[in-house]
């Protein structure tokens, strides 16, 4: 009668808790009507939200919270809103709403409010995923993640990577290796400053109490939750019990009494007594099905295992509890609580009730497994059928992808071909016009030269015949005296020595400029022709002629001919272009590289060195009151090339200019 007693008691004060509840709602939502300042409204929702707790309309007042708070621009309230917001999302694996909420924290928080927030959503997030069916990817994401990001002194970072690895060894199971990263966490979590500490602590001492006990290690988690208890009530009261007077505690406080009483053997008689008479204060308030769940699987236990009496009645009125609440919440849980209640019988000596739950407990057991197996006949039926009708789409899709890829196969040929048509024909095009351009440009050049040509042709050749005509009429004129007159057929032999040379000039330009091939070769003796043609050189006073040559003969393979005419033209330039000094004829053979150096040197006016390429064209004179026709250096270069050879200035040379010629012997 006691215990039936007790059990009314206990729901009565639920249904009037949960009447105040309603009542305090109502209250404040009428206060709401009448209320407009935002300080208070902010406040008002603020208490809603937590009367509110663990349904859809605590993220509603939540949010009209920050948006009275935006107002009056109250970030700390935001921030707060926001945060609980967070939290909830976080807490039911809702990553975009997560996502979405952290942008907003972002452009309010400070950069340490910042640093200091989003490791535990992280930590978070992780649990949420982990316990959403998804512990593989949620484990593999953040091992990836700890290995590519670089190392941070943040701590709060630091400690929510010691939580997540020694938490993905905990999720499989692993609580030996899990301990150390989790001891890790908490000595970390200690590190940290004492107005940071609060949340980090409670959220990690909770996953390492739990990680011992798994482990075997009972009495270790024992103080550490105590220390939890008396921070989270510490904080209650210094921060939560004036500001926030609906403020849920008890929800927290019974999973951490919860977790005592499952350590009911290693801890005083007076410990658990404690324990279980807070637990019963808490009891009287609850109205949730899952927190009252909670609560009788407490009573249960400290009945069952109370060291010193047990009371066998009491914890399968517990149970009785359980089973009630089950059939709704979680009746997959319903055989086991059966079980349970046979085996409280049994060790009570009701042996007929004992077997009747345990008959009910197999007969639901088998009823669940039964549905189970009808479930997942069924779900395997619509996933068949399902997948029947998606590969019947998938094949169709593949047709027509087939299909379109063909098409565009064939397109992208053809469009490539036109392209590959066009693109040649540009090049084609395009090589053309540039072949165009240079024929141009050398047409261009050529009527250049042929007009050069021809005005220098008709300049070098009108001199010599105006010098022989003029010369002839005076010849015939009588006034002019007989002395004078003998001197005029000199003039004129001069004049037609000169125009003949200029006409075998031009012919011996147009003989060799008409092909590259090689000219003609034999063998001779380098230093006759050396001699020969120094001794032809029309000497000038004050100016000394050295022909340095070794007294031994030097035969090579050449063209006598034109090679003399090379010597004779560069003997002729610098006597022509050197007024005093003196002028030198010299040959090194080079019997290594096979090949023999001609040099004619003169002290003249030398040629500056940006002409050194030009005295070698065409018609080229650098002065033009020196006669001569232009073309003597370039017919040398002409003869040389036929003749395999090389022919320069020499640049190192700064007296006046030496010319060097560069021949092959054989």
């Amino acid at each position: 009668m006691r215990y039936i007693l007790t059990t009314i008691f206990i729901f009565i004060n639920s249904i009037l808790f949960a009447q105040n509840t309603t009542q305090a709602t109502d209250s404040l939502l009428q206060l709401l009507n009448t209320t407009a300042s935002s300080e208070k409204r902010i406040q008002i929702y603020r208490d809603l939200a937590d009367i509110s707790i663990d349904t859809p309309d605590a993220k509603v007042y939540l949010l009209k919270m920050y948006q009275e708070a935006e107002k009056i621009n109250d970030k700390k309230n935001m921030l707060n809103a926001l945060n609980d917001i967070t939290v909830e999302e976080a807490n039911y694996y809702r990553q975009d709403s997560v996502i979405k909420y952290i942008g907003y924290i972002k452009k309010i928080a400070t950069p340490e409010e910042v640093e200091y927030l989003l490791p535990i959503y992280r930590m978070r997030m992780f649990d949420s995923k982990c316990f959403s069916d998804l512990r593989e990817e949620a484990i593999k994401e953040e091992l990836h993640l700890q290995n590519t990001e670089d190392e941070s002194n943040n701590p709060y970072s630091k400690i929510a990577s010691a939580y997540i690895m020694g938490s993905s060894f905990y999720m499989n199971s692993q609580y030996e290796n899990a301990l150390p990263y989790l001891q890790n966490a908490m000595r970390l979590v200690e590190s940290l400053p004492e107005k940071n500490r609060f949340e980090y602590k409670r959220f990690v001492s909770w996953r390492v109490c739990f990680a011992y006990a798994q482990a075997g290690k009972v009495k270790e988690p024992i103080k550490i939750m105590e220390n939890l208890i008396s921070m989270v009530e510490q904080k209650y009261k210094t921060d939560y019990q004036k500001q926030r007077p609906f403020y849920r505690i008890e929800l927290y406080m019974l999973q951490y009494y919860s977790f005592m009483i499952t350590s009911l053997p290693y801890l005083t008689v007076e410990q658990a007594q404690d324990y279980w008479n807070r637990i019963q204060i808490i009891g009287k308030t609850l109205t949730n099905d899952l927190d009252r769940y909670n609560y009788y699987l407490c009573a249960n236990n400290y009945y069952s295992n109370n060291r010193i009496k047990k009371d066998y009645l009491k914890a399968i009125e517990a149970n009785d509890s359980l089973i009630r609440i089950a059939k709704t919440l979680a009746p997959i849980n319903l055989p086991g609580l059966y079980n349970t209640n046979s085996l409280l019988y049994e060790e009570s000596k009701d042996y007929p009730n004992a077997l009747k739950y345990l008959k009910i407990s197999h007969q639901i057991q088998d009823s669940l497994t039964t549905d189970v197996t009808h479930k997942q006949l069924n779900e395997l039926q619509v996933k068949y059928d399902l997948n029947a009708f998606n590969n019947e789409k998938t094949m169709l899709e593949i047709k027509n992808k087939q299909t379109l890829l063909i098409s565009l196969s064939i397109l992208l040929i053809i469009v490539i071909s036109i392209c590959t048509y066009l693109y040649f024909s540009w090049k084609k095009e395009k090589r053309m016009k540039m072949e165009l351009k240079v024929l141009h440009g050398k047409a261009q050049e050529s009527e250049k030269m042929k007009q050069a040509f021809i005005n220098s042709i008709c300049h070098e050749i009108r001199t010599p015949l105006n010098a022989i005509v003029g010369f002839s009429d005076l010849i015939m004129n009588e006034e002019i005296d007989e002395e004078m007159r003998r001197e005029f057929p000199a003039e004129i032999q001069k004049s037609t020595v000169l125009l003949t040379g200029l006409v075998n000039s031009m012919l011996e330009v147009a003989n060799l400029d008409v092909s590259e091939e090689k000219l003609p070769c034999e063998a001779a003796d380098l230093r006759d022709i050396c001699t020969q043609e120094m001794e032809l050189l029309n000497k000038k006073s004050g100016i000394e002629y050295i022909l340095d040559i070794a007294p031994e003969s030097m035969i090579i393979q050449t063209n006598v001919q034109y090679l003399t005419q090379v010597i004779g033209h560069l003997l002729n330039n610098a006597n022509k272009f050197t007024e005093k000094g003196c002028i030198t004829l010299s040959y090194e053979a080079d019997k290594p590289q096979e090949n023999i150096s001609i040099s004619v040197t003169d002290t003249g006016y030398g040629i500056p060195k940006e002409k050194y390429e030009e005295v070698f064209h065409r018609f080229s004179k650098l002065d033009t009151f020196v006669p001569g026709n232009g073309l003597g250096l370039y017919l040398c270069r002409l003869i040389v090339k036929r003749l395999a050879g090389e022919i320069k200035i020499d640049p190192d040379y700064t007296e006046g200019t030496r010319m060097v010629v560069t021949l092959p012997i054989h």
